[in-house]
């Protein structure tokens, strides 16, 4: 890596102390998403040891979360190599977190969440409009991936949660990526659109908010591939 790492948790909607190995995998995959390491390359692991300053078990561990992930391989006898995500994987990837991300629109309006309920979404919607004020690229995507966390946290199916949570990790490299390359107007429309599946949740209109959040998502993944495309970034 050309890089001291360093240590960013991943966006997370439930606070807690974390593990050397939750926290060598938040270093590792900050710097995946941030594109410090280049698609089939190989990882040195010495050099991430000593980097966060851990020994080999966290770090292997990580390494091994993130082959679950299939965001590394571990190649027998060469070492760990990052894995390359196409256009088509996260197409593909995306058809998928839509499907469970809608399921959990219907969950969360079958409980009948209140405001106070749904306050880490607010949180998330309130850190995207305060991060399109300021500009700031980091904490709006930190805050959109919240928001899209929140409804698997919030849908009270903690199967469907690790499911979602678990996709939205693979694809949060290319989602991240894609979101470097689209100018503000395209994040105004993502706040305004999550704004609005926020209200139809609050009021338990389930098809509304079905409805509302697929014509969202279906508009985000052709702008996230085909800006990709534009940029030339066909593996991530």
């Amino acid at each position: 890596m050309t890089t001291a790492l360093q240590y960013k948790a991943r966006p997370s909607l439930v606070p807690k102390k974390q593990s050397r190995t939750e926290m060598a995998y938040s270093a590792i995959k900050a710097e995946i998403n941030a594109g410090k390491i280049p698609p089939g390359s190989f990882i040195n692991m010495p050099e991430i040891e000593q980097q966060l300053g851990m020994s080999r078990t966290p770090v292997r561990e990580a390494m091994l979360r993130l082959q679950t992930e299939k965001v590394v391989e571990i190649v027998p006898k060469r070492g760990i190599r990052l894995l390359a995500l196409s256009t088509r994987d996260l197409a593909d990837y995306y058809q998928i977190i839509t499907g469970l991300e809608l399921q959990a629109i219907g969950n969360i309006c079958a409980r009948g969440l209140s405001r106070t309920d749904i306050m880490p979404m607010l949180y998330a919607l309130s850190g995207e409009e305060t991060a399109l004020r300021s500009h700031d690229e980091a904490a709006w995507q930190d805050a959109d991936e919240k928001f899209h966390r929140s409804l698997f946290i919030l849908n009270g199916n903690m199967k469907l949660q690790e499911a979602g949570l678990a996709y939205r990790d693979i694809v949060q490299r290319g989602h991240f990526e894609a979101m470097r390359h689209v100018d503000g107007s395209h994040k105004e429309r993502c706040l305004r659109d999550h704004n609005e599946v926020k209200e139809l949740l609050l009021a338990a209109r389930e098809d509304a908010a079905r409805d509302m959040f697929l014509q969202h998502s279906n508009w985000l993944r052709d702008l996230i591939i085909d800006t990709l495309k534009t940029a030339g970034l066909t593996r991530l």
